[in-house]
């Protein structure tokens, strides 16, 4: 199966010009994007194996920044693709820890060898990052990124996550939170079995669920609506009572 490549380049004769080659090489080319939140819902939706991305956009955020935005989502290897081999700029990007760093112009061996070795070094490491000693996780709550601090969120407290495009949206009893993040990789970390996920854009606190009438769920003032289809699914996780 070829492996899909994201480029993120504000040039798009160069974009284009990657493109042709990337596919030329055997490899999918996701699309190409300048805009973080068009990058973010592009890797929540799509399996994303690099990052090729420029440093200079053109605009007030670098590629670098793009980066470490796309890092609170999913860890991908990056090839840094640039002009520029200024000091300050190799030192903020190696800060990222990139999987090469490729200054233009280059040669296409050059280029090929980097991406091969980036995709399949990434693998290797991900194969064998398995922890060696059995740490005690808390799992009865969860603690998101808020500016330097990491703030922690009871799982009692939340009432629901729903999806809202590159972002989702934590709902809990005293206020909502927005993370970049979508919502398959939050249920990936999140592991609690008083939550089922009732659509694709929610998922919802058993313990908090007080009526379901038709395929819309009410928890509190909140209420959500899930496929007509799901409803039997849904209604296994409660014990109704049958009358005669």
């Amino acid at each position: 199966m070829s492996k899909s490549i994201l480029t993120i380049e504000d040039n798009l004769i160069v974009a284009e010009d990657l493109k042709v080659k990337l596919e030329g090489l055997g490899y999918t080319v996701v699309g190409n994007f300048t805009d973080i939140n068009e990058v973010l819902s592009a890797i929540g939706n799509t399996e994303v194996d690099l990052l090729l991305v420029d440093i200079l956009l053109g605009q007030e955020k670098t590629g670098i920044d793009f980066v470490k935005e796309v890092y609170q989502v999913k860890r991908i290897p990056v090839v840094y693709l640039t002009a520029n081999s200024e000091s300050t700029m190799v030192k903020m990007a190696m800060e990222t820890h990139p999987s090469a760093y490729l200054i233009k112009p280059f040669k296409l061996s050059e280029f090929v060898i980097n991406i091969d070795l980036a995709i399949k070094n990434f693998e290797l490491r991900d194969k064998s990052n398995e922890p060696s000693i059995d740490y005690k996780v808390l799992e009865d709550a969860i603690f998101i990124p808020d500016n330097q601090m990491h703030l922690r969120i009871d799982n009692q407290d939340i009432i629901a996550v729903e999806a809202d495009g590159a972002y989702i949206k934590i709902i809990t009893k005293d206020r909502n939170y927005q993370l970049a993040s979508n919502l398959k990789n939050f249920v990936r970390q999140f592991s609690d079995d008083s939550f089922i996920r009732i659509s694709r854009k929610h998922l919802v606190n058993l313990t908090l669920v007080e009526k379901i009438n038709g395929n819309t769920i009410y928890l509190g003032k909140y209420e959500f609506q899930f496929p007509r289809q799901n409803r039997q699914e849904i209604l296994r996780h409660f014990k109704i009572l049958r009358t005669k």
